[in-house]
């Protein structure tokens, strides 16, 4: 019997769920589950590449609920939030799973060929009205619950006027006429703080009342990192030893950070280099799977942090240890507290009896025309700008013999 491919097992970009590696959250499953149920709509947020997409997808067939998908970054290009809904109802003729008549699709064709769909903040309800037409099509092919997922919210969560326009629809769902087609929104993104932007922009006091929202979907944990590995490499027909396997477990944490994503791309990396070794393996190969893993993906990251580092070598080089300390904050946002408190943990004989000026190097970080960091509005506190970078960080800086942040010289 051959082997299964290895694009086949680890696939960190497919957008259908991969039955044999989707790995149970059981807890957010039942969460959005629950919400689901409920006669409103729901909110998921979390770091991009932590699985949200085949988390809903996952719930939504399981409770064989029918939806469609608008893409906010669609939805953004066009301008216009109720275009890009009305477009996945109508989508190549069909919607989720359910198939259109040929004679619906021509009642489409007619009415969206009207050219009428038009970005509008505020909605006069008549019968032209595209997207209670739409519905309508929509709860004609499905009399049960119904969802519109509006992914990517991230993509117009800057945009006063689309973000406004999405206002309006959560209302205008409330309205009977709306209410009759039974579509509830579920609302995914990276943003956090989204009731609370909704609380605080004019005349929405009731926006966040009418939306759900389940736990941050984060990062996946050793244990979870550990199964991914045993069941992909096992439908690779490969096992390692117990020992590599908890090795290998944690390696992929620290430097994926556990985003479900990098996970699936650390091990499609690594299972390529098995099979270039004849499904032999060594610890060595975790060095050449980083190498090969920051190259397909982190180019500019690693270049932009090596533009941060000392570009002498310093006695000290306190630059290039608080960058290796920023990647090991355990807090999404920190001061110079923090990173003065890591560096005392990681470079012991360093520590000066005055000023360590960790202060100046984390405002000079997030000052650059290129900036690792951004800086909390009036305040000490800083955040890292893209988690690539720190996941960039823990592969290509290390700790040498003598003590001092050395830097691995991919070829990038």
């Amino acid at each position: 019997m051959s082997r299964l491919s290895v694009e086949s097992v680890f696939t960190p970009r497919k957008s259908e769920v991969n039955e044999s590696m989707y790995v149970l959250r059981p807890q957010h499953e039942k969460m959005l589950k629950r919400a689901l149920r409920r006669n409103s709509h729901t909110l998921i947020f979390g770091e991009s590449g932590n699985g949200k997409s085949w988390l809903y997808k996952k719930v939504l067939d399981e409770l064989r609920t029918k939806y469609v998908v608008a893409n906010c970054a669609n939805a953004s290009r066009l301008g216009s939030i109720t275009e890009e809904i009305c477009n996945s109802i109508i989508k190549s003729g069909h919607v989720t799973k359910v198939g259109f008549s040929e004679e619906k699709m021509a009642e489409i064709s007619a009415y969206f060929a009207k050219g009428n769909i038009k970005s509008n903040n505020s909605y006069q309800v008549h019968h032209d009205e595209p997207l209670l037409k739409a519905f309508k099509i929509f709860d004609e092919i499905v009399s049960d619950k119904k969802i519109v997922v509006l992914d990517n919210l991230e993509s117009i969560f800057s945009s006063e006027c689309l973000m406004a326009e999405l206002a309006d629809i959560i209302i205008l769902l409330d309205d009977n006429r709306y209410a009759e087609c039974n579509v509830n929104l579920l609302i995914v993104g990276v943003p956090s703080g989204v009731l609370q932007y909704f609380r605080d922009i004019k005349n929405s006091e009731s926006i966040a009342n009418r939306i759900t929202e389940i736990a941050k979907v984060g990062g996946l944990d050793e244990i979870q990192i550990r199964d991914i590995i045993e069941t992909g490499f096992g439908l690779l027909d490969f096992k390692f030893s117990p020992l590599d396997l908890t090795a290998i477990s944690k390696h992929i944490l620290n430097v994926t950070l556990g985003s479900a994503q990098r996970v699936h791309e650390y091990c499609e990396t690594l299972a390529y280099e098995l099979e270039e070794s004849a499904w032999s393996y060594n610890p060595n190969m975790l060095q050449d799977a980083d190498q090969a893993w920051l190259v397909q993906g982190f180019r500019h990251s690693y270049q932009l942090i090596e533009l941060h580092l000392n570009n002498r070598d310093t006695t000290v080089a306190r630059r290039n240890q608080v960058i290796f300390c920023i990647a090991r904050v355990r807090v999404h946002q920190f001061d110079a507290n923090v990173i003065e408190t890591l560096i005392k943990e990681y470079f012991p004989k360093t520590i000066p009896e005055t000023h360590m000026g960790v202060g100046a190097i984390l405002r000079a970080l997030s000052n650059d025309k290129s900036p690792l960091l951004n800086r909390v509005d009036n305040s000490g506190f800083y955040y890292i700008r893209d988690s690539r970078y720190l996941m960039c960080i823990r592969v290509m800086l290390y700790i040498d013999a003598s003590g001092k942040v050395a830097k691995k010289n991919f070829t990038m």
